[in-house]
């Protein structure tokens, strides 16, 4: 109805501007002067045509629909200004859905004011490759070609000493090489929504792929939307990424791997971070290790050792009032005022390509700048050099994800059982089962976050996975696959088992 109307009154505009002309041909009292003030007759007739349109234009403007209002979850596209200019963009709807993510993601700023630093004119200066420095306090990351080192090699001299390295074309190999392409994710997951986000309240902030693909193309933004998806695993279209990359060798161990994956923290995620977008320095959480591959564009990196105080790493010392601290801003000029302020500091800086996977110890400090379109897999693990630590941090500041893990290791990993135990006689702590009601530990975290696990999560050898078990599993267990076939073999009725044994089996006789 509303666009009837309109099209009435445009047609009716056109039948009045040419009434006007007409008039004006054909009146005896058509004015000839340049100035209508000397023809009064003439300048009324206008003046009452004018009068007419001006009421029919403001009729078809309080017929418009109103604007959609934010506060019942819908979003305005931007407005003129913003940096999410609907024009840019492929898909005429990426706009509003990019709004709808920046306005979830921070409250601090508003959606127009994502790019109000102007960092994307400044690519080619922030950017660049050629800005790390090495000098007596910067000094590169170390860095060993896949093909030159062995797995025992590698444990000593990098995993066991907690030394931080980029292994060269250590995933190289990878199908992700080529599947991870934007081209290829556009075709096999442009309708699947990812994590771009989180809410002020926790909630995820979702965004299918597609709008993502064509936001990460056109952005303009400071700090841009970083895909960052934790559930890959539970999501049965994404678990197919989980195809396109091995578990690299060079981390054998992964013991929080005794929790199904309802149980365990998350550990693994997978990321597709903008030019420009990044993460803030911090350290992993519960002193875990970390391993991160790339197959698509660069990132710096920039790490410091564990004993640095949170203060200087962070910059707080020299960030001035009203400077932002996210990553673009960190690399450009906290970093190297940092560095100034702080000649004693020891930084390490170096720059992941594809193919390339860096280690990053537990508790060493690290932050990462995208300097180009970035795909990545990165995961959290605890091996044999680091469990006593991370064992004290999980029983301390996780009650409920300690309890689970340490039933597990006493069901299907004795060894590693005899040494949580001993740790806890060791300074007397006490699990959550073997206090009173109400008694906390001694220095523990009311702020930690056991809401993922539940006391009621399976332990079935069956819903594990050996992934990085094998060096801490007792001797007869069997996890997953494995462990199904064989209670499946075990219930079998005894005349079905031995004849089936039997024909696997033949003896050489019947041969």
């Amino acid at each position: 109805m509303l666009e009837l109307f309109e099209l009435c009154s445009g047609a009716w505009s056109h039948l009045l501007s040419l009434s006007i002309g007409i008039f004006q041909k054909l009146s005896p009292r058509t004015c000839t002067s340049p100035s209508l003030q000397s023809c009064p007759d003439a300048m009324r007739d206008r003046q009452e045509l004018t009068s007419r349109q001006l009421h029919l234009d403001s009729q078809a403007a309080s017929c418009d629909p109103a604007p959609a209002d934010d506060s019942k979850g819908f979003s305005q596209p931007p407005k003129e200004g913003e940096s999410s200019d609907p024009s840019r963009y492929s898909s005429r709807r990426t706009a509003s859905e990019i709004h709808r993510c920046r306005k979830g993601q921070r409250t601090d700023i508003k959606p127009s004011e994502w790019n109000k630093f102007g960092y994307a004119s400044r690519d080619d200066e922030v950017l660049s490759k050629d800005n790390i420095v090495y000098d007596e306090q910067t000094v590169p990351i170390p860095r060993v070609r896949r093909c030159d080192i062995t797995l025992e090699e590698f444990q000593k001299e990098y995993v066991e000493k907690d030394r931080p390295v980029i292994v060269e074309g250590a995933c190289s190999d990878w199908p992700a090489m080529s599947r991870w392409s934007t081209e290829a994710l556009d075709e096999r997951f442009r309708h699947v929504d990812f994590k771009v986000g989180k809410t002020d309240k926790g909630k995820n902030i979702n965004l299918k792929m597609k709008y993502f693909l064509d936001y990460m193309k056109h952005q303009q933004d400071d700090n841009p939307l970083y895909l960052f998806e934790t559930k890959v695993d539970e999501n049965n279209t994404m678990r197919h990424l989980l195809d396109d990359f091995d578990h690299p060798d060079l981390f054998p161990h992964d013991w929080f791997g005794l929790m199904n994956d309802e149980a365990r923290p998350p550990h693994r995620w997978w990321a597709i971070g903008p030019k420009r977008s990044g993460t803030t320095v911090h350290t992993d959480p519960l002193g875990t290790s970390a391993w991160n591959a790339v197959s698509h564009g660069v990132k710096r990196w920039v790490l410091f050792e564990p004993h640095v105080p949170k203060r200087i790493v962070k910059g707080r010392d020299v960030k001035k009032k009203g400077e932002d601290t996210e990553a673009i801003m960190y690399f450009d000029f906290l970093l190297p005022r940092l560095k100034k302020a702080n000649p004693e500091v020891r930084v390490y800086e170096g720059l992941q390509n594809p193919g390339d996977i860096i280690f990053v110890p537990g508790d060493w400090w690290h932050g990462v700048l995208n300097l180009e379109d970035c795909v990545a897999v990165t995961a959290n693990f605890c091996g044999p050099e680091s469990f006593d630590k991370i064992w004290k941090r999980t029983r301390k500041d996780r009650e409920k994800v300690a309890h689970l893990w340490l039933r597990n290791m006493k069901k299907f990993a004795p060894r590693l059982y005899a040494r949580a135990t001993e740790l806890n006689q060791a300074d007397g702590f006490r699990m959550r089962h073997q206090r009173g009601p109400g008694e906390k530990p001694d220095g523990s975290d009311d702020s930690s976050s056991d809401s993922s696990s539940s006391d009621s999560s399976s332990d079935s050898a069956e819903d594990l996975s050996p992934e990085g078990l094998s060096a801490a599993l007792g001797g007869d267990v069997v996890l997953g696959h494995a462990a199904k076939k064989r209670r499946a073999e075990a219930a079998e009725p005894l005349p079905r088992r031995r004849r089936r044994e039997t024909e696997d089996n033949p003896s050489p006789e019947a041969q």
